[in-house]
């Protein structure tokens, strides 16, 4: 019999750095230049590897938890 998979992972681009890994911070004036006043940061969401995971149950877990008599409203 083969192993059911518990949860689904999946991965999306992190919305933070585009997928880069870095952000760029403005420090100064940015009005000529936004190279010059600014800082690179590392990703603090996706912890610079501009991916993030997305774990959520399968539809057998859904249709488990759907068939328990509990209810959230």
């Amino acid at each position: 019999m083969a192993k059911l998979i518990k949860i689904a992972e999946h991965k999306c681009i992190c919305p933070t750095c585009d997928g880069n890994g870095y952000i760029r911070v403005a420090t100064g004036d940015t009005s000529k230049d936004f190279r010059d006043n600014s800082q690179v940061h590392q990703c603090w969401d996706c912890d610079s590897s501009g991916e993030l995971e997305i774990v959520e149950p399968t539809f057998e877990e859904l249709e488990k938890m759907s068939e328990q008599k509990t209810r959230l409203q």
